[in-house]
């Protein structure tokens, strides 16, 4: 969730109790036109509703924690504002710089000018080259980010509010649904595209549209089957890698070094066998 100060700012004057809208654009020094921009964005988000000119929280554990901790520390507001809450979001596990960036698609500017701002208030901690969040000063920071990160991976203004959502950052999002949609198809509904046609009620895709590489929708279909753990998925991607190895030589993950750890014909928990797997390749006349 990407919230700008101005929006933070009107969560912490509703904590503070201040709900009306000329209140609220008063503390803040804004126009109301400003402020009920910023409030139409927070319903997007529900946070907030707006009712008679003032605004009511939501009863949901992300808006009470993150009132609390506004309400308690506003100078959580600028290293959370932007693309801070994503950056903190992904500091509930330690993370060098590299790992940041890939977590959250954000250039190494901008991690290191949150990751400063985040410092500056003893929010994040230092160890060696692993950042992490700081969890003896700020717990309730720390509640409040796994709350979003809950949210975060269920729901999204991008998507349909029925979509399934396997990986997502700023830059993009890789989601599933039974409608058709104006997105990009990827994972298992673009597996077609390369020689290995599957039927499915769901539709697996990826926004912003584009075109995208086989190594794209093979990753994609990792993110899928990662979420989802299901054998027939790991059944599909063995198989797709088995057709297009050498142009995905490089792909590494843990679902791929459990099949190899299967094609030796060791029985790997939640996973098909060797067998399985090469009666479905049969299928699509590929042998592994």
């Amino acid at each position: 969730m990407r919230l700008s100060k101005t929006e933070l700012g009107v969560l912490e004057q509703i904590a503070r109790g201040n709900k009306d809208v000329r209140g609220i654009a008063s503390a803040l020094g804004k126009s109301t036109a400003q402020i009920y921009r910023s409030g139409r964005l927070l319903t997007e988000n529900g946070l907030v509703e707006l009712k008679n000119g003032s605004y009511v929280p939501t009863r949901t554990a992300l808006t009470s924690l993150l009132l609390q901790l506004l309400s308690e520390y506003p100078s959580v507001i600028e290293p959370l504002a932007d693309s801070g809450a994503n950056l903190l979001v992904s500091l509930l596990e330690p993370r060098t710089i590299p790992g940041i960036m890939e977590e959250t698609g954000l250039g190494r500017a901008r991690v290191f000018k949150k990751l400063k701002q985040a410092q500056a208030n003893s929010l994040v901690i230092k160890r060696a080259n692993t950042y992490a969040l700081n969890n003896k000063l700020w717990g309730l920071a720390r509640d409040s980010l796994s709350e979003l990160k809950r949210h975060e991976e269920t729901t999204d203004r991008r998507v349909p509010a029925n979509a399934v959502i396997y990986h997502k950052n700023e830059e993009d999002i890789v989601f599933s649904c039974r409608e058709e949609l104006d997105a990009t198809l990827t994972a298992f509904s673009a597996y077609g595209d390369h020689g290995i046609k599957i039927l499915s009620q769901r539709r697996f895709y990826y926004l912003p549209k584009r075109r995208l590489s086989l190594r794209d929708v093979f990753v994609h279909s990792l993110y899928v089957a990662e979420k989802e753990q299901d054998p027939r998925h790991f059944t599909l991607i063995a198989i797709f890698h088995a057709k297009h190895k050498k142009r995905l030589s490089g792909v590494k993950h843990v679902i791929l070094e459990s099949l190899e750890r299967v094609l030796t014909g060791e029985r790997v928990p939640g996973y098909p066998t060797r067998e399985e797997i090469a009666e479905r390749g049969e299928v699509y006349d590929i042998r592994l």
